[in-house]
């Protein structure tokens, strides 16, 4: 992409020098139309833009709560769960029916209509029951909503910390190929002086290459990880190959960061059990399952309905009016309501079941959240921050001291290749750590519009706050 919301026009292109009165005034007409492009064609530009060529963690959450079509499908199922078990709440609709009874006879005819309004009726225990059971599949439906929202917030995180590391691991990848192409230069050098061998130089053309391959894998990673994180976010008529593949050059902003945060374990469970919506979810569901229970214990008592309706005789020698009224009982004889009630019975016995199922299920990934934390933290404080101290300028070091003569080729690739290792081994402590942080706060229940608990947005840790 060439435009950008901060991309400025080249000063110089709008300079032109005054010859004249007549070019002072061409140039100012030149100006005008040049403003007047940016002003109104280039930022209609920039909205057909599927992305910003530097794109922040606050904007891609928001284009995930916008555009996201896995969001829009727990929405969309939440709404439609919604509004069937509210539909099933309600009353039955009554029933209107007209009838004709005619009989000929030897003056005439008698001719009977009949008009009647038949409404069944539910004992007030069982339409409180299915009330009940509406509203608890309506939290339900809601709480699975904010789960998919958090499950697709950590995902977020995950992915957008995929870009960042890559970019990281290029820039790291570059330095030291350029580093090796450095070294291979003086190696060339003393090749041509006669103090270097064939062998020895042939060794530092493999090294070479090999850094160049390493470089080179970094940087289809990165692509591959900014596509992924693009069809994230990106709307429908945009998410499609040959748009996605075109946004392969933008980046992300920020920079990973190390902080100590130490979590207890039982108040992190203690918050996820009370705020997750998987845990919401199956405790809603037992809810509805319980009303519904108690709505078909009232299958075991004989079903009512009421029926009224005007009447309209006519004979040969008179027309008379009146009405029907009437009561319909079913008797449970042959159907007496048990077998509903068992399987209502069995279905609460698996929504409760459901629940501690997620309740452990949360508990496990809790605490495998915050052993991989810890872990992660103290491997950064005890290798990153004591151990490999004094890696940063080992590469840069060796080859000075192998310009002067002073160690071998071999002994050159060596550092070269440790103080690699030791650059890449502190990028993927602090992105395990990272992701470590992102998976608590998703076990505990964080989506991209609650409060952060450890880290705020993707990248910055702060103390931990689970109250």
């Amino acid at each position: 992409m060439t435009l950008s919301h901060n991309s400025q026009p080249d000063k110089s292109c709008l300079t032109l020098p005054l010859l004249s009165p007549m070019a002072s005034t061409l140039s100012r007409a030149l100006f005008g139309a040049v403003s007047l492009f940016l002003v109104l064609v280039v930022p209609r530009a920039l909205q057909g833009q599927p992305l910003p060529d530097t794109l922040t963690f606050e904007r891609a959450a928001v284009l995930l709560q916008q555009h996201n079509p896995q969001l829009r499908a727990a929405r969309a199922r939440a709404q439609a769960e919604g509004r069937a078990a509210e539909a099933a709440s309600r009353y039955p609709n009554p029933t209107l029916s007209v009838s004709q009874e005619r009989t000929d006879l030897p003056q005439g005819v008698d001719n009977q209509w009949y008009t009647s309004l038949r409404q069944s009726l539910r004992y007030p225990g069982e339409h409180g029951a299915r009330s009940r059971s509406a509203d608890a599949t309506q939290r339900a439906a809601g709480a699975m909503v904010e789960e998919e929202r958090t499950r697709l917030y950590n995902e977020l995180r995950h992915r957008y910390l995929d870009v960042v590391a890559a970019q990281v691991r290029v820039d790291v990848l570059r330095s030291f190929a350029g580093a090796l192409q450095q070294a291979a230069e003086a190696a060339q050098v003393r090749y041509e002086e006669g103090d270097l061998g064939t062998f020895r130089r042939a060794r530092m053309q493999v090294a070479r290459a090999q850094y160049e391959n390493e470089r080179a894998d970094a940087e289809r990673r990165l692509r591959d990880a900014r596509i992924e994180l693009a069809y994230l976010l990106l709307p429908d008529a945009q998410a499609t190959l040959d748009t996605v593949a075109a946004l392969s050059e933008y980046r992300v902003a920020g920079a990973m960061q190390f902080r100590p945060v130490n979590v207890d374990e039982s108040t992190a469970l203690r918050r996820a059990l009370r705020q997750r919506g998987a845990v919401q979810a199956a405790l809603a569901q037992v809810d509805a399952r319980t009303a519904d229970l108690d709505a078909a214990t009232y299958q075991r008592y004989p079903s009512l309905s009421l029926s009224a309706g005007p009447k309209r005789q006519s004979l040969p020698t008179s027309t008379t009016y009146g009405y029907t009224a009437g009561l319909s009982i079913g008797l449970p004889v042959w159907n007496g309501g048990r077998t509903r009630v068992e399987a209502e019975q069995g279905r609460r016995r698996a929504a409760t079941a459901t629940l501690e199922a997620t309740r452990r299920r949360v508990e496990v990934q809790v605490h495998d959240a915050v052993e991989r934390l810890q872990s992660y933290r103290d491997r950064i404080q005890t290798v990153s921050e004591d151990v490999l101290v004094d890696t940063d300028s080992l590469g840069a070091d060796a080859q000075f001291v192998y310009q002067q003569g002073e160690i071998s080729l071999f002994e050159l690739l060596d550092a070269i290749d440790a103080a690699k290792q030791a650059a890449l081994l502190r990028l993927d402590l602090t992105a395990g750590y990272l992701r470590a942080l992102y998976d608590l706060e998703s076990a505990v229940g964080i989506g991209p519009t609650d409060d952060a608990l450890v880290i705020e947005g993707a990248l910055r840790p702060r103390t931990a706050d689970l109250r």
